[in-house]
């Protein structure tokens, strides 16, 4: 019997894309590519932008856009910073230190320090501290949730912060109001 040529084609094609977002190596690559967009002036990365997805885990970026879009409009969002460099404003990345650890083929955390102000204007202590968990979507890293531990007094944990924001939000508002 002959093997259709689509279904040798798959048995060629998915393991090589879910292999892709397994190795340390690979994670490591994906976090060094998303702070690239914040040294020398850069942009950093929009969550709201047209290629958030590249970034961020579609279910994180669900929650992400749930809480801005049911926020109230006459108060400050409960997001208005970005979380991946932990601030509203930079001059840069300086002092990147990354700790890369792979926990399953389908999970990898890393423990990230930099700062965000240029060292020399500003104390060296001063430094952001995050832990971010990865997992493989479409068969390449993206962020599934941001810890901020740089204050250990308001340690911020941007999914479950979301979930619980948006379940105060469907409390206090009719079923209807929520999407």
């Amino acid at each position: 019997m002959r093997v259709r040529p689509l279904l040798a084609l798959a048995i060629i094609i998915f393991p090589a894309i879910y292999a892709s977002a397994q190795s340390a190596d690979s994670a490591k690559a994906f976090l060094l590519s998303v702070y690239k967009q914040y040294q020398n002036g850069g942009k950093g990365i929009n969550f709201t932008g047209p290629h958030a997805g590249r970034y961020y885990h579609s279910s994180l970026l669900a929650l992400i856009r749930t809480d801005l879009k049911n926020s109230d409009p006459d108060s400050v969002p409960d997001i208005d910073f970005d979380p991946i460099c932990g601030c509203q404003d930079w001059e840069g990345i300086w002092n990147l230190q990354m700790d890369m650890h792979v926990e399953t083929p389908r999970r990898a955390l890393a423990r990230i320090s930099f700062a965000v102000l240029d060292p020399k204007n500003y104390p060296h202590d001063a430094l952001t501290k995050l832990e971010i968990t990865l997992v493989p979507e479409r068969g390449e890293w993206r962020i599934y949730d941001i810890v901020d531990e740089s204050d250990p007094h308001a340690a911020l944990a941007l999914r479950k912060d979301l979930q619980r924001d948006i379940e105060n939000l469907r409390r206090s508002a009719s079923p209807q109001a929520i999407h």
